[in-house]
């Protein structure tokens, strides 16, 4: 016999009411529509001054049955807040129709379909749906909790877990690309020639060796077909892409039009290993698919890579019976309790990062093309940029499933018209865009360009070398024969080298193993204690509980790490309110914004930030880049961070080049400016307080009152050149050599003073110590001998200028371009001595300035 049913007073009550009377007495029998009792309450006019008078009411009963209790007495004051929260009255039904299909009680047959003045519908008595099926029977949520605890005891007694499992990514890859057809049809193509070459009879073989060679040669296999030999592919209708035919609105050419008549070809990519995944975790899992597929999709992946059900058993739920395109609810498969449900999804975002999922790297076998049943949903960020990215505005997002799974009493959010139809329109816009990338995909072709790209880049000559490549060519490099036959080889795109689902199955295997270790230690209480499910209500954790389980798993990913970000935050962000921070705290580890002692790792986007120069000044912090963390949480392993530390950049920086015979730094030693002989090599480079700065005032002043017009300077000029001559003709002979080599430097007409050995002075110690003298030196004798001022400050007329011009044009023996002003050419000094005019370079500058 079911439990008697509890009926709370309706919410449009004028309270507070006072019970007036009860007018079926306990074990009577009630039809629908039957006066259970009256009430009084005191209505107040809209008339001001008029007192409130009293009026009463009655309450009819919406079911049929027994009356088993009243809860209430005649006298009884009842409030609103108490209507909610206390029954009125119990009565045993004799159908509680908690199991419905079609509008038709799955129990009694009864039409739940009437609906009559009580407000009252059976419909909304069975609301939840359980079956993976859009068009299966609904329950209530009494009918649902005795499902699940009897699925939750089957399951115990078989030592199994309930296990849900999505496709696109997870498990299997799919493309719509014509490319893929292609290659398979030129392997499989290859392959039968092969067969024919190797069913020959050996006399066949001997006479046309030569022949089959050359074929051989010229036969080559399509690189990725070794990786495409498991592929699967189905072709599904137009009705497939979600959305009506626009056959009647416009009119489409070419392919679009084939898949609009014949629908859309699906290749379907295995993940690696996943007959040994499905059919090892069988046997500890009971599996579900849930997918964003839709339901044709999901059965011919499921027929593919479960051909004879023994793993799902027809336990499918495609987007079509879900309710929502955006978000995966656990509730409805699950709506009471999920304790003993595990996760394994490639997203994390459409489950709300629950604590049942096992995140699954996704898997991209087809190179650039996703998650084809998507397309609609916003890419997946890495952590770091995703910080960057605004959320999405969720006033938008359509309703998740969730919402329909809730008791009788609570309403739905989308009970209003204008909401549903919002819904819709929102639906229909994602499934086009859908669709639109599954027709620009079979259009572009997007294989078959990336592939091309892939062989014009291991083609041609710019193509980057890793070391490891270089090493390779210069120990062993390729003859021209093997550089020609290499250019005609094709490059694989497509990989058959992923390992992630044996990473996933060892942390299945690892939750099942600790769920029943805990189940089997329970204590007493919990051996003869029910369990009561009850949703919405909080219960005591219990050790053998997944959402316990795997939370703490993943706490023990980066437990004891405390982790600084530099440069992966945005300034202006709350650090708490990021994606990442909550990610690390979700695996156990703790943040933090500024350096302390407790600082074990800084997690940095690139060098020399101020907190990377910081915590490397203050050493024991690994300095590791973001891909170590990114790579810890995706593996569900903290990795070893020698792969990931950030070098110092300091600690590599070239040494200088110290070569004991260079002299100098110049690529040319005779090509410096002054006539100073480079300091030898290994002494201490000049420093600040070793330059004597009254030395360079001096210079700074005789160049200032040096008069370049002064006969009796420029006398005594020539006659040190001319006490110099020998050396100079050995200086231009050096100079004279340097311009004969390759790609001469080029520079100014100064040549350094070569000193001279005591034999070969000639003059004796004075004229050596003339030839010696620095160009300091030289221009301090110059000035000290000079009586005029310098007329470089001296003020000059518009008439003086003028007439120094004039002068200037008659005169042949100038050089174009020579100043004026009184300032004497250099092609005068260069007859004393061609080779070195630097002492007149000023007179040079200002002319050349002055025009």
């Amino acid at each position: 016999m079911s439990s008697p049913t509890e009926l709370h007073l309706p919410p449009n009550l004028p309270y507070p009411i006072k019970v007036a009377t009860l007018d079926v007495k306990q074990g009577a029998s009630v039809q629908r529509g039957a006066r259970l009792l009256s009430y009084s309450f005191k209505y107040q006019s809209p008339t001001p001054g008029v007192r409130p008078e009293v009026r009463f009411g009655t309450w009819d009963c919406s079911l049929e049955g027994t009356i088993d209790a009243w809860k209430v007495r005649v006298g009884d004051e009842i409030s609103l807040q108490r209507s909610k929260h206390r029954p009125v009255i119990a009565i045993v039904e004799p159908c509680k129709h908690g199991v419905q299909i079609g509008g038709l009680c799955g129990i009694c047959g009864k039409d739940m379909t009437d609906y009559d003045y009580t407000g009252f519908s059976d419909a909304s008595r069975a609301s939840i749906q359980m079956t993976h099926s859009a068009f299966g029977p609904t329950v209530s949520m009494e009918e649902a909790q005795r499902i699940e605890q009897e699925t939750a005891d089957h399951l115990l007694k078989s030592r199994k877990l309930s296990l849900i499992v999505d496709l696109d990514q997870t498990i299997v890859h799919a493309t719509v690309d014509p490319t893929v057809g292609e290659w398979i049809a030129e392997g499989e193509a290859w392959e039968a020639r092969q067969a024919k070459k190797a069913s020959t009879t050996p006399k066949d073989t001997d006479s046309d060796s030569d022949s089959d060679d050359t074929a051989s040669d010229a036969d080559e296999c399509n690189p990725n077909w070794d990786a495409l030999k498991d592929v699967r592919k189905f072709r599904l209708g137009p009705e497939s892409f979600g959305v009506p035919s626009a056959r009647g609105q416009s009119k489409t050419k070419g392919k679009q039009k084939v898949i609009e008549n014949e629908g859309c070809l699906y290749y379907i990519k295995p993940r690696p290993g996943w007959q040994e995944f499905l059919h090892s975790l069988s046997t500890k899992y009971e599996m579900h698919v849930y997918t964003m597929g839709t339901r044709a999709y999901a059965e011919e992946v499921c027929a593919a890579i479960d051909p004879d059900g023994k793993v799902f058993g027809g336990r499918i739920l495609s987007r079509d019976e879900s309710g929502s395109l955006t978000q995966k609810s656990l509730q409805r498969l699950f709506p009471c309790d999920t304790s003993m449900v595990v996760i394994i999804d490639d997203r994390a975002d459409v489950w709300e990062w629950s604590p049942n999922l096992i995140k699954v790297i996704p898997y991209d076998f087809f190179v650039g093309i996703g998650d084809i049943n998507s397309a609609f949903l916003p890419k997946v960020e890495p952590l770091a940029p995703a910080v960057h990215t605004p959320t999405p505005n969720k006033t938008t997002t359509p309703p998740d499933a969730s919402t329909s799974v809730v008791p009788a009493e609570s309403p739905s959010p989308l009970t209003q018209p204008e909401e549903r139809e919002r819904a819709e329109i929102e639906s229909k816009a994602m499934l086009t865009q859908n669709s639109l990338a599954l027709e620009a995909q079979v259009e572009e072709r997007p294989l078959a360009k990336k592939q091309e790209e892939l062989q014009e880049a291991s083609n041609g000559p710019e193509k980057p070398q890793s070391g490891n490549d270089v090493l390779t060519e210069v120990t062993s490099p390729a003859t021209p024969e093997e550089k020609t036959k290499n250019e005609h080889l094709r490059k694989a795109l497509l990989k058959n080298d992923d390992i992630e689902l044996q990473r996933v199955g060892e942390l299945l295997r690892g939750v099942h193993r600790r769920f029943f270790d805990s189940y089997d230690h329970r204590s007493p209480e919990d051996k003869n204690r029910k369990r009561r499910l009850s949703p919405g209500k909080s219960q005591p954790p219990k050790p053998y509980d997944v959402t316990q389980i795997i939370p703490e798993m993943r706490l023990s990913t980066l437990d004891g790490v405390h982790i600084l970000f530099s440069s992966v935050i945005p300034l202006d962000t709350k650090p708490e309110t990021t994606e990442i921070w909550k990610v690390a705290h979700m695996f156990g580890a703790r943040c933090y914004t500024e350096i302390t002692s407790r600082i074990t790792h800084v997690v940095a986007a690139k060098h020399g930030t101020v907190k990377v120069d910081t915590a490397r000044k203050r050493g024991g912090i690994k300095i590791v880049w973001l891909a170590w963390f990114t790579d810890s949480i995706a593996l569900w392993r903290r990795q070893d961070e020698t792969p990931y530390l950030l070098d110092d950049p300091t600690a590599h920086a070239p040494s200088p080049n110290l070569d004991p015979h260079q002299i100098s730094s110049d690529p040319e030693p005779d090509a410096d400016d002054w006539d100073v002989e480079p300091a030898p090599a290994g002494n201490p480079a000049l420093e600040l307080d070793d330059i004597d700065w009254n030395d360079i005032n001096d210079e700074v002043e005789a160049a200032m009152n040096e008069s370049d017009d002064d006969d009796d300077a420029r006398s005594e000029r020539s006659s040190v050149r001319s006490a110099m001559a020998s050396d100079d003709d050995d200086a231009m002979t050096d100079d004279s050599r340097s311009q004969n080599s390759p790609k001469p430097t080029p520079r100014l007409k100064r040549k350094r003073l070569r000193s001279l050995t005591p034999s070969e002075g000639g003059n004796g110690d004075l004229l050596q110590e003339e030839i010696l003298r620095s160009p300091l030196s030289k221009r301090k004798k110059l000035a000290a001998s000079r009586t005029g001022s310098s007329r470089l400050k001296e003020a000059f007329t518009a008439d003086q200028i003028a007439s120094a011009r004039r002068s200037r044009s008659r005169s042949n023996s100038l050089a174009p371009g020579s100043p004026s002003l009184g300032v004497p050419s250099p092609v005068e000094e260069d007859d004393a001595d061609e080779g070195d005019d630097e002492d007149d370079f000023l007179a040079r500058e200002l002319g050349e300035e002055w025009g």
